[in-house]
């Protein structure tokens, strides 16, 4: 197997690439344009390891590498030239890992290509590499990553709905009495809002992706932690999102002014609720938007005959509300001289 180190700012797409992706049903966040776009000037740059199978493509590992002055210098970081952390996620993701491999690469043969992509990734960035973090490794995938002067923490777990349910009402029947009450009430209250606006649907020409990104900014900005740290995306992947036929926004405005949005990557059995931001009530913005995206995106998977939903991480105990199940994930921190 070969592995080629990529960074796709940079980096044309691989051969395979999109083929590998439709044939393992990842959704649009693994499109390759829109994984470069979402570190377009960014100061957390990307590196894909991905493994060749011959003429096939049979895996991908997805990071980016951060200066580790961050937050006091967010500049781009220097490969060989200063202390640098492997962060084993990629912007826009909350879902799971940031890897994908064919389904006939064992588990066993999978720890040997972690290893090798560490390896290579340590010798791209240089010997003062501090380390590699993985953070949203499932359980079953623990073997795989983790090892001897290694650190195994919790980490925040991701949460999915199964769509049960022939309509939102089915779904809401099954809440409990408070949680139904009070999603109904969200939702009439927004739809009462004199004049809100909400729009959803794919290929959003009419929305401003420089808009989003700032949104988008300030919302990151409140979440982000020094354990943590959350580059802002850009406008150019709200660009290339916007464009596409296979990522749904929902959005809310008022008048002309953008109050909150949802990024939802479709997908026939498995849709991802991706991005969500929105303006706080102290900067304008409006109660319960929150709570009524949720109802819109259960219609649409149920109108789509879709498996589950992915929510991803943070207020868990709400979505657990809502009738989600929770993922456990775990972070994996390995030194510099424990990689590969």
């Amino acid at each position: 197997m070969h592995l080629e180190l990529l960074d796709p700012c940079r980096d044309p797409q691989p051969s395979g690439w999109e083929a590998f992706r439709q044939d393992e049903g990842l959704s649009a966040i693994w499109a390759y344009d829109v994984i470069a776009a979402s570190s377009q000037g960014s100061w957390a740059r990307p590196l894909l390891g991905v493994f060749h199978d011959g003429s096939r493509l049979a895996g991908v590992v997805g990071a980016v590498y951060l200066g580790l002055r961050w937050p006091k210098s967010a500049r781009v970081p220097r490969p060989r030239r200063e202390p640098l952390l492997l962060d084993v996620r990629l912007p826009g993701h909350s879902n799971g890992p940031t890897w994908h491999f064919a389904g006939d690469v064992t588990p066993e043969r999978r720890r040997d290509l972690f290893r090798e992509f560490e390896r290579a990734a340590r010798r791209h960035l240089g010997r003062g590499t501090a380390g590699v973090l993985y953070r949203m490794v499932t359980e079953p995938e623990l073997p795989q990553v983790a090892r001897r002067g290694g650190v195994v923490r919790d980490s925040p777990g991701s949460m999915y709905l199964p769509v049960r349910w022939s309509s939102v009402e089915g779904w809401l029947g099954s809440l409990s009495k408070n949680r139904r009450k009070s999603l109904r009430r969200s939702v009439k209250h927004v739809a009462e809002i004199p004049g809100l606006t909400v729009r959803e649907g794919t290929a959003r020409g009419d929305l401003d992706p420089a808009e989003l990104a700032e949104l988008n900014r300030r919302h990151t900005e409140r979440l982000a932690a020094r354990l943590d740290p959350r580059a802002p995306l850009p406008a150019a992947y709200f660009r290339e999102l916007l464009r596409r036929d296979d990522v749904r926004v929902i959005s809310y405005h008022e008048g002309e002014r953008l109050l909150a949005f949802a990024i939802v990557y479709e997908h026939p059995a498995t849709p991802v609720s991706g991005t969500w931001a929105a303006l706080r009530p102290e900067e304008g913005g409006r109660q319960d938007l929150y709570f009524d995206v949720y109802p819109r995106i259960v219609r649409r998977a149920v109108e789509t005959g879709a498996e589950r939903i992915l929510f991803g991480r943070g207020r868990g105990e709400i979505k657990q509300s809502m009738g989600m199940e929770h993922v456990p994930l775990k972070f994996v921190v390995v030194p510099g001289w424990a990689m590969g």
